[in-house]
């Protein structure tokens, strides 16, 4: 709420400096006629009379702005006194005869005139130093509410921190890109704001992008034993049959074998039996409480051993214990968390909780194409400090499988930030529209 006083010759020009000020939708609060003229006070919002805080906080402004205006009306008065006692002072004597009327004028007039100007300059301090005082008073409270309004839309997991303008701003478009708000207080903390607002958030994206944990490339050349983990529908198993396509296109089919443990589900093994006869590899399965340690003794002459699991909820009596089958098996055994980008944030944090005891060595992420916020698969990583290792973005073998790299998907990310707050603009105005036409016509 903005309130201001205004002083005119006249109501009619006083409501003119109203409107210029405030706008055609602003309030008189009270007017009344003073030796100055039409004094008028307007708000720029409806006053409720029932609410006592805006009423005090009306009171308290008005009665700051005429305290400030008789400072500087006192400050004006004596600065305007001095001068026409000094331009006297300056026009006697020019004139003849000055110097003799000085001379027979009498001690106690000297010393009163003398007196009287430095009583003047007194009171002109005091005006001058009551001025200053008011405006820093004023300047104080101005600062307190910015910082309390900024307050409230800044972090609510550091609430008794107040936030500036320029980070309320920048957490605000790191909430627009999809970050958590723990991940989003870390990367405004850590940005430059030593610039404006655009150059500080080119600092914030560069923070999120070097906050992101990478695995060096060459997880698929290197080969080795694979395991994924994840919930049902992740992608587990299609990602294996990317992988392993792209492994037999450089080291042929003899190179790779496949290891599932999904026995729980009815034609569990169908896909990745496909994958394996299309590709030509080796396929085992495990059977429930078999031995994983033993199954991949056999497979010792292969490059890459894919393991495929099953994606069961962490209360299912069989998620326990193949947990455990795939710590038993050793540490040669890599373990990747699947994490969909089309899952809700909290559903991917308690993804990684149910299989962080598993021991796991990297993440990655599936169905990019299909998403429309990066920024809940980039806080699990950030957040947990879990490396991310792959990317797949659509159902072609092998060629929907990439390295990430952490400048592209936040350009991404922010892009599908731009495009998701457009369409919304898009969809208001539309509805807007739609609104204005109905009542238009009556409806």
């Amino acid at each position: 709420m903005k309130v201001k006083r205004f002083v005119a010759a006249n109501m009619q020009l006083a409501l003119k400096m109203v409107s210029a000020e405030l706008g055609a939708d602003a309030v008189i609060v009270s007017s009344r006629r003073t030796d100055e003229g039409m004094e008028v006070v307007a708000s720029s919002e409806m006053l409720d009379t029932t609410d006592t805080n805006k009423q005090s906080e009306l009171d308290r402004q008005l009665r700051l702005q005429r305290e400030l205006e008789a400072a500087k009306q006192a400050a004006r008065s004596s600065a305007a006194l001095r001068q026409s006692q000094f331009d006297a002072v300056g026009a006697g004597t020019s004139e003849p005869g000055t110097e003799s009327r000085i001379q027979n004028t009498p001690t106690s007039d000297i010393s009163d005139a003398r007196r009287e100007v430095a009583r003047m300059q007194a009171e002109k301090q005091q005006a001058e130093e009551t001025y200053q005082t008011r405006l820093q008073e004023m300047q104080g409270e101005l600062r307190e509410l910015k910082d309390w309004l900024v307050s409230h839309q800044g972090s609510a997991w550091d609430t008794r921190r107040p936030l500036t303008w320029q980070q309320s701003q920048l957490w605000q478009r790191c909430q627009d890109i999809g970050l958590e708000p723990a991940w989003a207080d870390r990367v405004v903390s850590m940005s430059d704001q030593s610039g404006d607002l655009e150059q500080a958030w080119k600092s914030a994206l560069s923070v999120i992008q070097s906050d992101l944990p990478l695995l060096p490339q060459g997880v698929l050349e290197k080969g080795g034993v694979i395991a994924l983990v994840g919930p049902t529908g992740a992608g587990k198993t299609t990602t294996l049959g990317k992988i392993a396509a792209r492994f037999v296109q450089h080291n042929g089919p003899d190179s790779v074998a496949f290891v599932t443990l999904d026995n729980y589900r009815m034609a569990a093994h169908d896909q990745l039996q496909a994958f394996a006869r299309i590709l030509g590899v080796e396929m085992k399965v495990v059977l429930q409480n078999g031995d994983l340690a033993k199954t991949l003794t056999t497979l010792r002459n292969k490059k890459l051993v894919l393991i495929d699991s099953a994606g069961l909820a962490s209360q299912d009596p069989h998620f326990s214990s193949q947990l455990s089958m795939l710590k038993q098996a050793g540490a040669d055994v890599r373990k990747f968390l699947v994490l969909p980008l089309t899952s809700q944030a909290r559903c991917l944090q308690e993804n990684y909780e149910h299989f962080k005891s598993a021991g796991l060595n990297g993440c990655i992420f599936t169905k990019l194409d299909e998403c429309f916020s990066l920024g809940a698969g980039l806080s699990v990583a950030a957040l947990t400090r879990l490396p991310l290792a792959l990317i797949t973005d659509g159902p072609h073998i092998p060629d929907d499988l990439h390295y990430p790299d952490t400048g592209r998907l936040v350009n991404l990310a922010e892009q599908m930030a731009r495009m998701a707050r457009t369409r919304w603009q898009a969809a208001e105005a539309m509805n807007m529209a739609t609104q204005q036409q109905s009542f238009q016509h009556g409806v």
